[in-house]
């Protein structure tokens, strides 16, 4: 007797999971144990977050690149923004696209990079910070790397979900759920929050880099260029592929930089977490644990 429950986990955790196809079981699942809230996150998922407030699309979707204009004689150069607030604002958005659209837009990236285009009112609004003779293209250069880490953490939310309703009995045997099982359902928490946490293993004793509470935050730039070395000697030992690996250097390197510069910590710490997330994605569990100790 085959369970809906159990052969989603199963597919999750396939190396080669058709994203798409898990989230369309995860949505039967949830429509039969009428679990509406958690459906409606599966949904967004499939059909994108559009018409959704920044606050109601999950944080896991923030991605983080790098601003640059199109200048028609020298192609793209990069664009700094002398406002670290509006940086951080700019170049940190929320991806609304629906999963399918993010899967292709990494299938499709080139040289690990996608094109991030601002919408007309934006476009407008920054390009009036930018005192030049020509008209110019702006666009947000995203490394891939990020949308491979949305998926990632959607298939692991949805296995954690799957590891909860099986560890209460509900299975869905034979396409169906008991009554029994609908009512225990409910009590699975159904708030997305507690199932995309990442847990990364590693016993790694660190001191924290930031310090403090939201009234009063301390920065200590030596402990974390202190950091970034021991980042450097570990990725070193990580069975990556050349391209992960090179895309990890450049992360570091990103990292490397607003430290030195003593960047304001939200953009030390925002880089810091696109790091542990990238890391997380390929495998280099060890290295990034040496972040999770520390942020």
């Amino acid at each position: 007797m085959g369970s809906l429950v159990l052969d989603l986990q199963q597919e999750v955790l396939k190396s080669d999971c058709d994203v798409l196809s898990a989230l369309r079981k995860a949505h039967l699942i949830a429509a039969k144990l009428q679990l509406q809230d958690f459906d409606v996150w599966i949904q967004h998922e499939l059909n994108g977050y559009t018409g959704c407030t920044i606050g109601e699309i999950p944080d896991y979707r923030k991605v983080r690149g790098v601003l640059k204009a199109f200048n028609p004689y020298n192609g793209w150069i990069p664009a700094q923004c002398s406002d670290d607030e509006l940086e951080n604002r700019i170049c940190a958005p929320k991806m609304s696209e629906s999963i399918g659209e993010l899967k292709e837009l990494y299938q499709q990236s080139k040289n690990g990079v996608f094109l991030y285009q601002f919408n007309a009112e934006l476009m407008e609004a920054i390009a009036s910070m930018f005192n030049t003779p020509i008209p110019m293209q702006f666009a947000l250069h995203i490394s891939a790397h990020h949308l491979k880490s949305i998926i990632e953490k959607v298939k692991n939310c949805l296995l954690e979900w799957t590891i909860c309703l099986e560890t209460k009995g509900i299975l869905g045997v034979n396409m169906q759920f008991s009554q029994e099982e609908t009512i225990m359902a409910k009590e699975i928490p159904q708030q997305v929050i507690n199932y995309y946490g990442t847990v990364v293993n590693g016993a790694v004793s660190q001191s924290q880099i930031t310090t403090g509470d939201h009234n009063s935050i301390a920065f200590n730039y030596e402990q974390a260029s202190n950091l970034m070395k021991k980042i450097r000697t570990s990725i070193e030992q990580e069975q990556l592929s050349d391209e992960d690996r090179e895309s990890a250097m450049e992360l570091i390197s990103e990292a490397e930089t607003k430290i030195v510069a003593q960047k304001k910590p939200g953009l030390v710490r925002a880089t810091l977490t696109g790091l542990r997330d990238f890391l997380i994605s390929v495998g280099a569990n060890v290295t990034a644990a040496l972040i999770v100790q520390c942020l």
